[in-house]
């Protein structure tokens, strides 16, 4: 056992992870605080090590959800996916494949997480795994900014966390450019403008949700999400 896997890190000693981090350690709308080993966002894992996979179980990861298309996950494969240890979702998010994205899609990254989160058929799948998981959950996609940041919004939006904190947590998701683009195999075609964290872009989501469902809860009931999922999530993760 790792004795540095029992801390709470708000993003973890990883070398291979850029943008592993908790989300634990927030205040909820009732007051308490989300739990810390619950749930984490991530970039891409595809180059994480041995010792890092044994990390990752020893801080209490049982269940991954990864965000990314096939055009994403047949050229950077999740080490977890052959860990008998994890259970391994796949679940791509986005509503066209990242590697025909374009400028003018780049442009008005807002109006994509709007897409996501109005187009995407997979939202209700993503929760149900989320609801029915065992242990610490780590959903991911390649950079960790845009899918994860949507499903990061989701969750802490769920529990009363304050838009401040929602776009916050967003933020810090910023990207060094140079780095990800020097990943091996990643489409040439993805505009440098994705590539960066944009406040505009989450609170366009966020401020969506509320115009249009007044609560991320109801926006949840309304991807027919059962309320008994949404209760679970609601209790796995505050304290």
């Amino acid at each position: 056992m790792n004795n540095k896997a029992q801390l709470n890190w708000v993003r973890l000693p990883l070398k291979n992870l850029e943008n592993c981090r908790e989300l634990g350690g927030y205040e909820t709308g009732n007051g308490s605080q989300t739990k810390w080993h619950t749930f984490l966002r991530s970039d891409n894992m595809a180059s994480i090590n041995a010792e890092e996979i044994e990390f990752l179980k020893d801080y209490g990861v049982k269940t991954v959800i990864d965000l990314r298309g096939d055009d994403e996950t047949s050229i950077h494969r999740n080490p977890l996916s052959n860990e008998d240890s994890c259970d391994y979702h796949n679940i791509p998010l986005a509503v066209q494949p990242v590697s025909e994205l374009n400028e003018d899609v780049a442009e008005t990254m807002g109006e994509f997480y709007v897409s996501v989160l109005e187009e995407s058929k997979t939202i209700k799948e993503v929760f149900d795994v989320i609801a029915n998981s065992e242990g610490g959950l780590i959903f991911h996609c390649m950079a960790g900014k845009d899918r994860t940041g949507i499903i990061a919004m989701l969750l802490l939006g769920l529990v009363g966390v304050s838009k401040k904190d929602i776009v916050s947590n967003y933020e810090v998701t910023y990207t060094n450019l140079e780095s990800f683009q020097n990943i091996k195999g990643l489409p040439a075609r993805i505009p440098e403008s994705y590539l960066y964290s944009n406040r505009d872009y989450i609170l366009k989501a966020y401020n969506h949700i509320m115009d249009n469902y007044q609560s991320i809860e109801d926006y949840l009931l309304s991807k027919d999400i059962a309320q008994e999922s949404i209760d679970k999530i609601k209790d796995k993760f505050t304290a």
